[in-house]
């Protein structure tokens, strides 16, 4: 007697999600599928679906496995944002059969954040508050807009108009949080100061 062949467990990831994404503009996440067994996944059909089920973009996976690994396959998928703002999640698919060899569905949640488009730019400057010297690697966050400051210690985001809590973190660094309202060009300076190494999240939760 045959049986059947098991059919492989497959694991699935979404990344390279913009934060936010302008409402109605295109933008496109990258979706990796591996097997198991490192079957060969190229060519196999990627779904995005919304949050009611409905089906909004689909790719198939490219020929090469992605650089450093081994059997992961992954597709570059395009889609729209919708016209409101919020946050949305979506899920990635994985549907197909690969070579005649079954294998098992697998699917993922992720996050997707819309948002106005930008009406100002804040340019944020971030320096040490003993020597007035900038610092580059400063991770600045604007809300849910996020960027880290160059060489100069300089970092721009474009925002929507509103009011904003201003905060930037870097290892072995301290600065005060603090409120900013967004209703023309700004330019913020913000003095660090050397502490302890500490972790971000000890003491609040990045969205």
């Amino acid at each position: 007697m045959t049986f059947p062949t098991k059919p492989h467990p497959t694991s699935i990831a979404v990344w390279d999600v913009p934060s936010p994404v302008i409402t109605s503009r295109a933008f496109r996440v990258k979706v990796g599928v591996k097997c198991s067994e490192t079957c060969q996944l190229a060519g196999q059909r990627i779904e995005v679906c919304d949050e009611g089920g409905t089906r909004i973009g689909e790719e198939r996976l490219g020929q090469a496995t992605w650089p450093g690994t081994s059997g992961l396959y992954v597709a570059d998928v395009a889609l729209n944002a919708p016209t409101e703002e919020g946050t949305l999640a979506w899920s990635a698919r994985f549907v197909a059969v690969a070579a005649g060899l079954p294998h098992e569905e697998a699917s993922v949640i992720f996050t997707v954040r819309t948002a106005r488009p930008p009406e100002h730019c804040v340019t944020v400057r971030v320096t040490d508050k003993e020597t007035d010297a900038p610092l580059a690697a400063v991770e600045v966050r604007l809300g849910i807009y996020r960027a880290s400051t160059d060489a100069q210690g300089l970092a721009s985001l474009e925002v929507p108009g509103g009011v904003y809590s201003l905060d930037a973190w870097k290892v072995g660094y301290e600065a005060l949080s603090r409120t900013v309202e967004a209703d023309k060009d700004l330019v913020i300076r913000i003095e660090a100061w050397a502490s302890p190494e500490t972790d971000p999240d000890d003491g609040q939760v990045w969205m």
